[in-house]
């Protein structure tokens, strides 16, 4: 079969983001105008404009209007990573018991780590967190409390890629749980208590343990597909 050619638009793509990997290009760096560009690359300026929308969507550049406007290099959002994701469970190319197996493997793996490396400042934002879930009696608040509880735990391993994965999980199941109605859920109140001890001791297998019967308890009503003509993502 004929080898079809890249695009142009994809391969401006291909070549800027080769800058990036190489530190041509820094986060807050702004981009020559499009008739630079488009001068540099020897393209269409409409082919530049495609690109440059290619890599605003994708989140690697910021699109700004106005005398001091232009494409700049953004400094990276997570949030691109669970929109992505949360697509692909729309799209029913992902489970909702496949998520929550992910995030019940993840979270085994961050708890170990946390447990080794969690100082007196992330026990101290633990406690802080779990009496504002107590002393709240608003369902919606005590739900974002509670996944700000699985990113402090997160927080405490120090490595980024782990903080990410826990807190995209954690709004995509949030809003699965969203969905199908929310419910108090008092018996979680031990059970956090019961990791925050674990990880003080630094026992990290009944912290595991701990983390297990909490996301059982967390993902009850979420093991069947998601409807995804019925579940547009909520604005962020």
């Amino acid at each position: 079969q004929q080898v079809k050619t890249r695009r142009v638009f994809e391969e401006i793509c291909e070549q800027i983001r080769k800058r990036l990997a190489s530190g041509a290009l820094q986060p807050g760096d702004k981009l020559p105008a499009e008739r630079d560009l488009a001068l540099e690359f020897k393209v269409s300026r409409p082919a530049v404009r495609e690109a440059l929308r290619t890599l605003e969507i994708s989140g690697v550049v910021s699109l700004q209007k106005g005398v001091k406007g232009g494409a700049f290099i953004r400094d990276g959002n997570p949030a691109m990573l669970t929109q992505s994701l949360q697509d692909l469970v729309f799209l029913g190319r992902v489970s909702a018991p496949s998520l929550a197996e992910a995030r019940r493997l993840i979270n085994g793996v961050v708890i170990r780590l946390a447990c080794e490396r969690a100082g007196e400042e992330d026990f101290a934002a633990l406690e802080a967190n779990m009496a504002e879930i107590d002393r709240s009696e608003d369902l919606q608040h005590r739900a974002d409390e509670g996944v700000r509880f699985f990113g402090l735990i997160a927080r405490a391993t120090r490595n980024e890629v782990l903080i990410m994965l826990v807190d995209s999980l954690s709004d995509i199941i949030r809003d699965m749980i969203d969905r199908t109605g929310r419910k108090a859920r008092p018996e979680l109140v031990p059970v956090r208590r019961n990791i925050l001890k674990a990880m003080r001791a630094r026992d990290a297998d009944a912290a595991v343990r701990g983390m297990d019967q909490y996301l059982t308890i967390v993902h009850e009503g979420i093991s069947g597909p998601v409807d995804g003509a019925a579940a547009a993502p909520r604005a962020r």
